[in-house]
């Protein structure tokens, strides 16, 4: 009804204009509505998110990828990150012009110090004094590969120790155990960095007692197998 009623307003305010014989004002048939530019609506289009939006959406993002990361095992979560580091460093590494040919050899002590040996000794260390959040993350990897040869050293125990309590069979494979406990500990701080991997002297040493001949090393082929078993010893 109301548009019906605008409309025959419209009709009988024109019909008089014609009686009349006055000209229609211009700005009459002008509305209120402002044409939009494209430049302006693209401008009302842009959304700026605020500083706690980005933090709760950086947020969402980190409990998704730990979300993700619940489902890896734990050998496949240690490989990740060591994956992660060893690309950090080989970058920075080259960035100092250390030859990477070879394997450098990191040790890296309780208190998160990190020392090598070589010529490119002074820039390595300053290399971490300088990025402490690199020794600490190299010191969390040394830790949880000493954490995997330590279950797998017991793992060979289990094995070996039979099934008679007490036997000589069973005083041996623990006599075993201790011996290769201690040269874990040992080994627990040495790192190395070999073609741009990661590799702890700890699981290397383990590996080469469980597997000594590379039956079970990872490879394609035995070139493969023997190089992967030559490493463990590098």
């Amino acid at each position: 009804m109301l548009a019906l009623a605008t409309s025959t307003n419209s009709n009988t305010s024109s019909a008089a204009l014609l009686q009349s014989g006055s000209k229609p004002d211009p700005s009459a048939a002008k509305t209120s509505t402002t044409a939009t530019t494209p430049g302006t609506q693209a401008s009302a289009d842009k959304v700026e998110l605020s500083e706690h939006a980005k933090a709760m959406l950086a947020k969402a993002q980190a409990d998704a990828d730990a979300m993700a990361d619940l489902k890896l095992t734990f050998d496949e979560r240690l490989e990740k990150r060591s994956d992660a580091l060893a690309e950090k460093l080989t970058k920075a590494f080259a960035y100092l012009n250390v030859n990477l040919d070879d394997s450098v050899r990191l040790k890296v002590d309780k208190f998160g110090n990190v020392t090598t040996e070589g010529p490119w000794k002074k820039k390595i260390e300053k290399l971490f004094a300088d990025q402490p959040e690199l020794a600490k993350e190299l010191k969390a990897i040394a830790g949880l590969n000493a954490l995997k040869a330590a279950s797998t050293a017991l793992d060979l125990y289990n094995k070996e120790k039979g099934e008679t309590a007490g036997s000589k069979e069973q005083q041996a494979a623990w006599t075993k155990y201790n011996i290769r406990s201690i040269n874990i500990q040992t080994l627990s701080e040495v790192m190395s960095l070999t073609d741009g991997k990661l590799r702890s002297a700890a699981v290397d040493y383990i590996e080469a007692v469980a597997d000594p001949t590379g039956a079970n090393a990872s490879g394609a082929d035995a070139a493969a197998k023997q190089r992967e078993v030559s490493n463990r010893l590098a």
